[in-house]
């Protein structure tokens, strides 16, 4: 009997209470925010009166437990973040509804989630309270692991595979590029996907890969990768035919560019006529040796010169730049021939950055002609 009186005289207090019970009206709206960015959710009600309170509730936090942040406009966790408070909440009146907005600053991605906006009645069971859920989505920037090589070293005609890993919300796009912005191994300019393989590794495909990770969120992220490849030279004559008039004193000169890794011994050989067989030249009054410099080159291409001085009719012939490392051996041809008219001089052209890089590419082939008078009357 004692029981029975007490639960009516609760339920009469709470009827005189709560003539009319409160509810939560509207949904509340998701909201999408940059971290560091501020976050609103609100959370309109009618009929809220004491001792019924209103509160917003954290579903998940680090901890693993929810957090209760307000009760009405209290704000219950004490947290100053950049000289403010964290979380603020703000009441606005409007005819017979009031919101409830919370305020979320300096965002994080630990204050992604959901938040509830629930309505305590004292003396209620907690599943009969009125609620509404309002997710809250922090986009990240990319961020890319740098568990990766920055560094590979790979022999010619190995296979390899790049590896690029991302975070971020949403989830980044990554693609692949390369650093000279030359085609890449495969085909095409760009190659989509965190895992990027690589068949038959060309001395061509040396240098620079970036990685880049975007989500539309600012700034993107990119993380380079060296590629060093070991390879047999590569000799090119930058200009394999040469005419200069004999006995007036003039010069000739010849032109190899050379990639290799590791370094290339170079040697210069004239093909004598009578016995066919290649003779090694020094650098001596007759011939000058030398290696130029040029910043265009790569760091494993170097350009190699042999001026031939008073050109006279026993050095017409074939020349052979020839170079050598540990991985293998390859050479130039070059023909030195006579010319009898001065009028028809030629001017070569420098080449571009475009062309000496693709020296590589087709040994033995043409690339560009040099700036100089191969015949000089």
């Amino acid at each position: 009997m004692i029981n029975l009186f007490t639960a009516v005289v609760l339920s009469s207090i709470f009827c005189s209470v709560f003539a009319v019970r409160p509810e939560i009206v509207d949904d509340i709206l998701p909201e999408v925010k940059k971290q560091g960015q501020t976050a609103y959710l609100n959370c309109s009600v009618i009929n809220l009166q004491s001792p019924a309170q209103l509160q917003w509730i954290k579903q998940i936090t680090p901890t693993g437990l929810p957090e209760h942040i307000s009760s009405d406009e209290t704000v219950r966790v004490d947290y100053v973040v950049e000289g403010r408070r964290k979380y603020d909440v703000v009441k606005y009146r409007s005819n017979n509804r009031e919101m409830y907005q919370l305020i979320i600053r300096s965002l994080t991605e630990t204050d992604a989630g959901n938040y509830t906006c629930q309505i305590y009645l004292p003396n209620q069971n907690y599943k009969e309270w009125p609620q509404k859920l309002g997710e809250l989505t922090v986009q990240i920037a990319p961020t890319i692991k740098a568990d990766s090589a920055a560094s590979i070293t790979v022999q010619e005609g190995q296979n390899i595979t790049l590896v690029c890993e991302a975070n971020g919300n949403p989830s980044p796009n990554i693609t692949w590029k390369r650093g000279d912005g030359f085609p890449l191994p495969n085909g095409g300019f760009q190659q989509r996907g965190g895992t990027y393989n690589v068949y038959q590794i060309n001395a061509t495909d040396r240098g620079q890969f970036i990685c880049i990770a975007d989500n539309n969120v600012k700034p993107p992220a990119s993380y380079t990768v060296q590629l060093e490849v070991r390879f047999s030279p590569y000799c090119t004559a930058i200009q394999d035919t040469v005419g200069q008039a004999q006995n007036r004193r003039f010069h000739a000169k010849l032109e190899c560019l050379v990639a290799a890794n590791p370094r290339a011994e170079v040697i210069w050989y004239k093909e004598n006529k009578a016995t066919q067989e290649k003779e090694q030249i020094q650098d001596n009054d007759k011939y000058t040796l030398e290696q130029q410099d040029d910043q265009r080159l790569k760091a494993d291409e170097k350009w190699y010169t042999l001026s031939i001085e008073n050109v006279q009719g026993n050095d017409y012939g074939d020349y052979y730049c020839t170079g050598k490392n540990e991985h293998g051996e390859n050479e130039a041809k070059f023909q030195l021939f006579e010319v009898f008219d001065c009028r028809f001089n030629t001017h070569g052209k420098v080449p571009s950055t475009y062309q000496v890089s693709m020296v590589t590419y087709i040994s033995g082939f043409i690339v560009s002609f040099i700036s100089i008078k191969y015949i000089s009357c």
